[in-house]
């Protein structure tokens, strides 16, 4: 079976390290046979994926600008591959791969299936583009021939939104259930990395692009009030834009310099990210399923969210959920569990990697992406099918 991605991106994020892990246990379904288009230049996300082996092409569009031009582009790359499904990873790919089908259709009729990977409590906070793309796929949702998300909060949403195909479904994001390095030695290793000396206080890390969605202020917000109560805390905040960003600067909070540490976008976060003592995710909207929240679980680290999209399925009682944009209710929390004895909140830990393990692991959710496929394909009329009714 030939698996056609089309992704609007291959940079950082969600979507992509979900695709890369898909395709990197490709071998338990060694009849798929895969390859990726994406809309925009490949970055970090594309090299992973092609590291893999699958081919990875990009039809050289602009970000946030469709091209007619890329359209047939994609509509011809789709009648030459012949798949016999399209995976529409991302709006702006969905719209676009289920257009350049209904162009491709005269050679090829391939089932398109949706892959959601946001949630949309509030189409006023999207940007005006993403409100336009998502009220037209509303409107083109039936034309596919199924939607698959990665939270049952999305699902919900997006149904509210109009989204509708014969075939709906939710697949929650897997993770590689490798064993973790030992809590106190992964702890060492990042205080040692980061130029930290002895044990001053719980470190409270979050992995994320600084973008407005993340609303990275308020957990600098709750760290300063946890501070004001006592709590000498610092934060690590990983990703891109992170580092650069003028506004997240510590004393813009009226925090100590030395209190956030700042890098962009790295590589190597699983490798470090045990040693964290508890992992916050601020969001205020857009999140499905937040990869980094259960990468954290697995390693062991108790973490703290914001209630949007499925984090609270996810951390269920291993940690704390919390209001979003609400730093005092973020700030109990981090105090809440930066104070536990130290026992407690290993124990915690344990409990998170357990749940993990027990619920995502990417094997499973592997076949589950199988079984989608092959659903689709033989629910969907082929082209000898659409020739005759044609006749």
């Amino acid at each position: 079976m030939r698996v056609l991605h089309v992704i609007t991106g291959l940079d950082v994020g969600g979507a992509e390290t979900m695709l890369a892990r898909l395709l990197e246990h490709g071998r338990r379904h060694p009849h798929l046979c895969s390859e990726v288009v994406s809309l925009i230049p490949p970055g970090r996300g594309g090299a992973r994926i092609a590291a893999t082996g699958v081919p990875v092409a990009d039809l050289g569009m602009s970000a946030g600008m469709p091209s007619p031009r890329a359209l047939l582009s994609l509509a011809r790359a789709i009648a030459v591959r012949r798949p016999d499904v399209i995976v529409a990873w991302m709006h702006h790919a969905q719209l676009a791969a289920t257009l350049a089908a209904a162009l491709a259709r005269p050679w090829l009729s391939a089932p398109v299936i949706w892959n959601v990977r946001h949630s949309v409590a509030d189409l006023a906070e999207e940007k005006p583009l993403t409100r336009l793309v998502l009220r037209t796929q509303a409107l083109l949702s039936r034309g596919a021939r199924a939607i698959v998300y990665n939270s049952h909060a999305a699902a919900d949403q997006y149904r509210r939104l109009g989204f509708r195909a014969p075939d709906q479904r939710v697949i929650p994001n897997g993770f590689d259930l490798v064993a973790p390095v030992p809590r106190e030695v992964a702890r060492a290793r990042l205080r040692k990395r980061l130029g930290i000396n002895g044990d001053d206080g719980p470190l409270i890390g979050m992995v994320a692009r600084a973008a407005p969605m993340k609303d990275v202020p308020n957990l600098l917000r709750a760290v300063e009030i946890a501070r004001g109560q006592g709590l000498a805390a610092r934060v690590l905040l990983v990703g891109k834009g992170m580092d650069e960003d003028p506004a997240l600067a510590p004393g813009a909070f009226g925090l100590p310099e030395d209190s956030v540490i700042r890098r962009g976008h790295r590589g190597d976060v699983a490798d470090w990210l045990g040693g964290l003592d508890l992992l916050a995710l601020s969001s205020a909207w857009g999140e499905g399923f937040p990869n980094v929240v259960g990468e954290a679980m697995l390693a062991g680290v108790p973490c703290v969210a914001t209630d949007v999209g499925d984090s609270a399925a996810l951390i269920g009682d291993t940690g704390a959920v919390v209001p979003p944009c609400d730093a005092a209710a973020l700030a109990a929390a981090l105090v809440r569990l930066a104070t536990l004895p130290a026992t407690q909140r290993a124990a915690l830990g344990e409990r998170a990697r357990e749940r993990v393990r027990a619920r995502h692991d990417i094997r499973d959710v592997v076949d589950r992406y199988a079984a989608l496929y092959r659903d689709a394909a033989r629910s969907t009329p082929t082209s000898r099918d659409w020739a005759r009714a044609r006749a």
